[in-house]
């Protein structure tokens, strides 16, 4: 009896119950798709930023956070490497030997990073390789070999195919000059990326700075599925205990993705709370003034001996009535608009055509939302769970009246 009651209690006003559910519905939906977007943003950042450096998780010398120098480097990571990538999600492992220097042509000399990888690997996991506007990627027969970004390829005047001298100090602290040649040309959009970065052959960068065969500064693991960061990171933390080798998670290698991300979720979780502040305050307007409405009607029940309990029964289902109607429309609008963002994206390109960087790295202007089950389901839970809490208060007054007065 009391769900039929409620039900056809929040269908006496129709306006008034299809103004709430609409509002819930389009505050929900709203919420929905936009936290989506947030988390597509955070994870496409994420994905072409880890690639594009050591990974998810980075293993290199405890010494070399504090200050990198090629001198710090990794010995025997083959054998390291291998045991990793027998761990599940483990998509591959990658050899990086970072360092720094200065790349000279006969129009003048720039001071660069110079990233010496295993061209196979970096096919498969570099968004850089998409981003080559000139000539070809890197590949692993490839010697004196270099590619660069447009902008450091402006300044030197340099094409591909042309000569340039790296200059740089090796393991030893000796200076040192090594011929190169351009073998193709990047531009990813980062002012930072394409004018002092340039990737070379992983032999290539060994015999520049005098290291050891298979000797890397940095042992990378790029994971194919992100939320398991954690689980691997534990499992390799495990696999080099006792050795001098520190294992890092990408947060810890490049902070400032990792304090942008945390920033601006911060930001957008204060939006959201405000959003949903004003689904909730609608939804108790309408339950409060339901009851408002119906204090004689609730005066005649309690003089007939319905229980007070049998009242604050039928108006906690009418606000689960609402919440329910509301939060279903709220998940199926936002839900297919956050489906449809992820599958297809939102193509901004024609405002931003240059797309827009994060902390020196550049991001596609086509963005894809995130879509997952816990989004949706926690959303939809804390709006529903909200809506019984403010019932309460209509639900107290309901089983209060003073019976005489009503009737009076």
């Amino acid at each position: 009896m009391i769900p039929r009651l409620a039900w056809r209690s929040i269908w006496r006003n129709r306006r008034r119950t299809l103004i709430t559910v609409l509002s819930i519905g389009f505050g929900l939906a709203c919420t929905v798709f936009f936290i989506a977007i947030g988390e597509g943003v955070y994870a496409q950042l994420i994905d072409q930023v880890v690639r594009m450096q050591a990974g998810h998780i980075t293993m290199e010398n405890p010494g070399y956070r504090d200050a990198p120098a090629v001198d710090l480097w990794i010995k025997a990571p083959e054998s390291l490497r291998l045991q990793i990538e027998k761990l599940p999600q483990v998509e591959r492992t990658k050899l990086i030997i970072m360092g720094q220097g200065i790349a000279r042509s006969a129009s003048g000399d720039v001071s660069a990073t110079l990233m010496g990888i295993e061209p196979s690997v970096e096919l498969d996991t570099s968004p850089l390789v998409r981003h080559i506007v000139a000539g070809r990627y890197l590949h692993d027969d490839d010697g004196p070999w270099v590619v660069i970004g447009s902008e450091l390829a402006k300044r030197l005047k340099l094409a591909v195919g042309k000569k340039m001298v790296i200059t740089t100090n090796d393991a030893a602290g000796n200076l040192v000059d090594e011929l190169c040649r351009v073998r193709g040309i990047f531009e990813t959009g980062s002012v930072e990326i394409d004018g002092y970065f340039i990737q070379a052959p992983i032999d290539f960068a060994r015999r520049l700075f005098v290291l050891p065969e298979e000797s890397a500064t940095q042992l990378g693991v790029v994971l194919r599925i992100p939320e398991a960061q954690d689980f691997i990171l534990r499992e390799a933390r495990l696999m080099v205990a006792g050795q001098d080798i520190a294992v890092l998670p990408w947060q810890e290698v490049i902070p400032e993705i990792a304090s942008y991300i945390k920033l601006d979720k911060g930001s957008n979780l204060i939006f959201q709370a405000i959003l949903i502040f004003l689904i909730l305050f609608t939804i108790f307007n309408t339950i409060f003034m339901s009851v408002l409405e119906r204090e004689r009607e609730f005066a005649v029940l309690l003089a007939l001996g319905t229980k007070p309990v049998q009242l604050r029964l039928q108006i906690l289902m009418e606000s689960a009535c609402l919440g329910l109607i509301g939060c279903a429309l709220g998940l199926l609008v936002g839900g297919l608009a956050a489906w449809a963002a992820q599958v297809w994206g939102i193509d901004l390109r024609s405002l931003l055509e240059e797309g827009f960087t994060i902390s020196g790295f550049a991001i596609s202007a086509k963005m894809h939302a995130r879509v997952t089950t816990g989004l949706l389901l926690g959303t939809a839970g804390l709006v529903f769970g909200a809506t019984l809490i403010l019932s309460l208060i209509p639900m107290r007054r309901a089983t209060r009246l003073s019976i005489v007065d009503q009737l009076r």
